[in-house]
């Protein structure tokens, strides 16, 4: 009969002995798909968990939500000052440590242009009953861009939704007729009347608002997590709240509704209340 040496028997207790320890936390990673910077969005993809981990972000000490793939969508608003900032993700395995994976950001000033735009007057200095209105109006889409919860449709990236000339930047300091605005929070394209407006991602429309005193026809998808896209001065909704739509898929056309000198479309997102560029989104193509 063989007998087994005392340094085999060794290795077969600890062999055992490791099989029965909890599982410890696998080194996980961060993956950004480009630079974080004032007004732009990134796809944050966390690699190499333990699956059936809890994941849990924060930004610039502010939480986010992340996909049980381990997906997010990560954001900074449009004025955020230079400085650095900390993207940290928490990886809970079952039955194990949580781990920590940090990151530091070094945020750049960002420049914008300024645009002077003339308007017919009653456009632009309302009278009490337009501006009772257009208040209404304003916060009703200020409502429907504070979605949170929903399905999740942001995971294979953005497409741009229609094809034309940007009259109109992100970041811009209007100049109405000569009175300084806020900061364009989109960008227009201008495109002919009636031309199909597509949307960026899959996701859940939460307003389908007609005829409002600034942005006409409008409406509003929700992607999940907060990501949300807003599209004005359509001519034609075909789409109504509530309803799912595919990425591509027609939600109305191009017009000239509401505070509008030309067929365009105004076309807006925000991450969490963050104002970011839209043409800067993940797979977005310039």
């Amino acid at each position: 009969m063989r007998v087994l040496r005392p340094r085999f028997l060794l290795l077969c207790a600890l062999t055992l002995w490791a099989l029965l320890l909890p599982p410890s936390a696998v080194a996980a990673t961060l993956e950004l798909s480009g630079d974080l910077q004032p007004g732009m969005a990134v796809l944050l993809t966390v690699k190499g968990f333990p699956q059936g981990a809890r994941l849990s972000g924060s930004l610039d000490r502010q939480p986010f939500p992340i996909t049980p793939q381990g997906q997010a969508v990560v954001a900074l608003d449009m004025e955020k000052q230079p400085e650095q900032v900390t993207l940290q993700v928490v990886v809970t395995p079952t039955g194990a440590p949580a781990e920590t994976l940090t990151r530091t950001l070094t945020i750049s000033k960002r420049a914008y242009k300024e645009e002077r735009i003339d308007l017919p007057k009653k456009k632009v200095d309302l009278d009490q009953p337009d501006m009772t209105r257009a208040t209404r109006e304003t916060e009703t889409i200020a409502a429907a861009l504070k979605v949170r919860e929903g399905r999740i449709g942001f995971e294979r990236g953005f497409r741009q939704p229609v094809a034309g000339r940007f009259s109109g930047v992100f970041g811009s300091r209007r100049v109405l007729n000569g009175q300084p605005r806020k900061r364009h929070n989109g960008v227009d394209i201008a495109a002919a009347a009636g031309t199909p407006v597509t949307t960026i991602a899959p996701g859940t429309v939460v307003l389908a608002g007609r005829d409002y005193f600034f942005t006409g026809n409008t409406l509003v998808v929700h992607h999940g997590h907060g990501v949300v896209s807003l599209y004005a001065h359509l001519e034609r909704l075909q789409v109504k709240e509530g309803d799912w739509v595919e990425a591509g898929a027609t939600l109305g056309t191009v017009g000239m509704t509401g505070r509008a000198t030309g067929p365009h479309l105004h076309w807006g997102v925000l991450v969490r209340g963050e104002r970011v560029d839209p043409m800067g989104l993940p797979g977005i193509r310039h």
